[in-house]
């Protein structure tokens, strides 16, 4: 079995931001990933982080592991942070599938590319042996350099009535296309495009029950050893997102200071470090972010170490990656607004920087308004919001 320490991990990340940094106005004007940015992503080999041991990855345990490499990468080039983090994320919500999808998947590559668009908008009908599935996709991140999809779809019930029976459907080479439609003022270099099925039959074990996902009850939670599988899907979830999300604003801060030491300000044209307000927006921004990256490594310690969650912790969990995810974005939004005139220049990284945290925290996951509701509701002793 392979293994890989931090320090390593780390190392490797760093020659894959040398890349990204060289193509970061490349990757914007294609919309997706270069091919020299996803060749140092697959040589990397950090792809196999997740990859539990069973199945010849190093099978890590622990989040903040993917958040320090991928805010390597994201730093340089928020793009690049994000399709490397979900090169990375994607094999655990993979590993939650059954053991033979896994094996026949990881026997065909050992580290395979695959893109993920979970909202159950595909059509299904039953088949023998398994589903036949069509429809359109989107925001499928980095799909165009990937092989393999993971695609969400409500099966209807058997006998016509109760509630639809909403899956995850694995896919192959050949059995999707992707369809050029991202146009976006953020995360531009993501090619977030649409995918597209057309009566693809999929076998019943390349699926898994969303429900079954979310409680950490999934066939994959059974075969592989990793704490990672067996953790709640949808609590867990928001990581894929917040890691990214930290390199961005960490970039953001190392743009804004390297910016900053060249650049007069003012009548008396004051070097702009000197400035006693660029130096309290600076050491402002880096404790939120610094904040923001506790409340991460917390909701790590607590999926790792408490499992089953209590509803307490469940919700304390979705509520800290909300607020982790707003205090990133508040520290990026200061640094941009003292950055002036120069900041929104195409030249100046910072502006891309900004664009692509307010990318990264439009995502659905954060459930913003929901997860204080839930927070607050739950503090009160009231039912959550849509429990039953």
């Amino acid at each position: 079995m392979p293994t890989i320490t931090h320090a390593e991990a780390i190392a490797r990340a760093k020659r894959v931001a040398e890349v990204a940094a060289a193509n970061a106005a490349a990757t914007e004007k294609l919309r997706r990933m270069p091919p020299e940015n996803v060749k140092a992503m697959m040589e990397s080999d950090l792809v196999g982080l997740i990859i539990p041991k069973e199945r010849g990855g190093y099978g890590i345990d622990s989040w903040m592991v993917v958040a320090d490499v991928v805010a390597e990468v994201g730093r340089v080039c928020g793009s690049s942070g994000w399709c490397f983090d979900l090169l990375i994320q994607h094999h655990w919500v993979l590993g939650m599938f059954p053991g033979e999808a896994q094996d026949a998947l990881y026997k065909a590559d050992p580290r395979p590319k695959i893109g993920t668009s979970f909202m159950p908008v595909g059509k299904v009908s039953r088949a023998p042996g398994g589903f036949r599935l069509s429809g359109e996709w989107s925001f499928s991140s980095g799909v165009d350099h990937c092989d393999w999809a993971i695609l969400g779809a409500a099966v209807p019930p058997a006998e016509g009535s109760g509630a639809p029976d909403i899956r995850f459907f694995l896919l192959g080479p050949g059995e999707f296309k992707v369809r050029d439609t991202w146009n976006a003022v953020g995360l531009r270099g993501s090619g977030s495009n649409n995918v597209v099925v057309n009566d693809v039959l999929v076998r019943e074990e390349h699926t898994v029950r969303s429900a079954d996902f979310g409680a950490g009850t999934s066939p994959g939670s059974k075969v592989n050893s990793g704490v990672m599988f067996r953790e709640p899907g949808y609590v867990a979830f928001p990581f894929g997102i917040y890691c990214p999300l930290m390199g961005i604003a960490r970039g953001a801060l190392d743009c804004f200071t390297d910016f900053a030491r060249g650049r007069a300000a003012g009548p008396a044209r004051d070097p702009v470090l000197q400035l006693h307000h660029s130096q309290h927006v600076i050491g402002k921004a880096a404790a939120e972010i610094d904040a923001a990256y506790l409340l991460g490594k917390d909701n790590d310690e607590k999926l790792r170490t408490l499992l089953p969650l209590s509803p307490d912790d469940a919700v304390a969990i979705r509520r800290n990656f909300t607020f982790a995810s707003r205090l990133a974005m508040r520290a990026v939004d200061r640094l941009f607004e003292v950055s002036g005139a120069r900041g929104i220049v195409d030249g100046n990284p910072i502006q891309r920087f900004w664009r692509d945290v307010h990318a990264a925290g439009n995502h659905v996951a954060w459930g913003v308004d929901s997860s204080y509701i839930s927070a607050g509701a739950h503090a009160m002793g009231m039912p959550l919001p849509g429990a039953h």
